[in-house]
């Protein structure tokens, strides 16, 4: 009886065993599920650090959504896994933050009252202020393109990736910080941050589900 074989979904190579002898990814890939997502891979992850880091900081910012969907579907040997992608880059960013006197309460003239607690949180609880989001942002992306078929699971995935993509700008934005300390400028800049943010999460949503039967208006 003749054997089937099966390719690798990161190279395309035939596969024979459990790894794939081109690229090493396991042959049993599958889709991401809640169970996979939320307790295997980010007790495996937080533990064990990946290779791949610079290629998915790459792909983020060349071809963010049609990476990650290719990630999402099994492509996924080469890329730096999510949740270790996020931790590098939340202690990163926290890093860098204590090279600067900047507040983000700086940058409003009214209610700092209202605004000084979640930055106080934001500052000490820096890895919970940025993980919070995700699930939200996966609800709303859930919700929002539900004819693409991403159970919730992938739709965290794919958010955790863009959330990793707005640390990276928001990085920028605080080492700008630490050399420049004249406020108007500095809420000049961030203005401009926050047009990028908006700008990136437009585009990356715009290639992961232009595959999936979406006009370019919606």
């Amino acid at each position: 009886m003749k054997k089937n074989h099966q390719k690798c979904l990161s190279c395309g190579s035939v596969v024979n065993g459990k790894y794939c002898s081109e690229c090493g990814q396991p042959s049993s890939t599958h889709r991401f599920s809640f169970k996979q997502v939320f307790t295997q891979e980010m007790i495996h992850r937080v533990i064990y650090l990946d290779h791949g880091l610079i290629y998915s900081v790459k792909e983020l910012f060349s071809r963010p959504g049609h990476s990650i969907r290719e990630y999402i579907q099994g492509n996924r040997a080469k890329h730096f896994n999510y949740f270790s992608l996020l931790l590098v880059l939340i202690l990163f960013v926290h890093l860098l933050e204590s090279f600067s006197d900047f507040h983000f309460t700086d940058l409003v003239d009214t209610s700092k009252n209202a605004i000084e607690p979640l930055e106080a949180f934001r500052h000490k609880y820096p890895k919970m202020f940025f993980l919070l989001q995700i699930p939200i942002y996966a609800l709303f992306s859930f919700l929002i393109f539900r004819k693409a078929h991403q159970n919730y699971s992938e739709h965290f995935v794919l958010n955790a990736y863009k959330s990793s993509a707005l640390l990276v700008l928001n990085s920028l934005f605080i080492v700008s910080t630490i050399f420049i300390h004249k406020i108007e400028t500095i809420r000049e800049i961030s203005q401009i941050n926050t047009i990028l943010v908006l700008a990136y999460g437009t585009w990356f949503y715009f290639q992961y589900f232009s595959v999936f039967g979406y006009n370019k208006i919606s």
